[in-house]
């Protein structure tokens, strides 16, 4: 093979390389796939499979295993009952002060901050876990539990707060 076909293969898969990177590899001594993400961080890839019919769910029918007293449609339900096989639950907001109350805006206030809880990965996070190309929620591993605030009620939390947590809070909006 001479030099110049050498340089044109190597070349192109040198492109190749850099075209088609991916963020899943294959670990060499366990066969395992890993996925590598922008910010360093990185985890083993699974596929998340559910033994549960979501082709079930309805409109305002909210599964028994989530928090009932809202109406919500059949996309937020899909993603609480996702997120609730997972073991994410939300800890609502709890008045720390006596004159602290749901819908009280006086500054003056504190609270205990709310905050969510993967009950099988034992992981905290300040924000709503979010849906990663794998098919499972990852939090932001920040933990606000046992923290306090001072300004008021919070906000109303988000029907998916609601139906992952088992008391407390103020209804969201309908």
């Amino acid at each position: 093979m001479n030099t110049a076909r050498k340089l044109l293969l190597i070349s192109l898969l040198f492109f190749s390389l850099n075209l088609f990177s991916q963020t899943k590899i294959v670990s060499l001594d366990t066969g395992e796939k890993i996925i590598l993400y922008a910010d360093k961080t990185w985890d083993y890839y699974k596929s998340v499979k559910y033994d549960y019919d979501f082709s079930k769910i309805q409109n305002n029918e909210i599964p028994k295993n989530l928090r009932q007293g809202i109406r919500a449609n059949k996309n937020t339900i899909t993603i609480a009952m996702k997120m609730h096989f997972q073991g994410w639950q939300y800890f609502m907001p709890i008045p720390k002060s006596s004159q602290a109350a749901w819908g009280n805006n006086d500054g003056r206030t504190t609270w205990w901050k709310g905050y969510w809880y993967n009950l099988k990965t034992k992981k905290y996070s300040r924000s709503t876990p979010v849906l990663r190309k794998s098919g499972d929620y990852k939090g932001d591993y920040q933990c606000d539990k046992g923290r306090w605030r001072n300004g008021g009620s919070p906000h109303h939390p988000s029907k998916i707060m609601w139906l992952l947590s088992k008391s407390g809070g103020i209804k969201p909006y309908i």
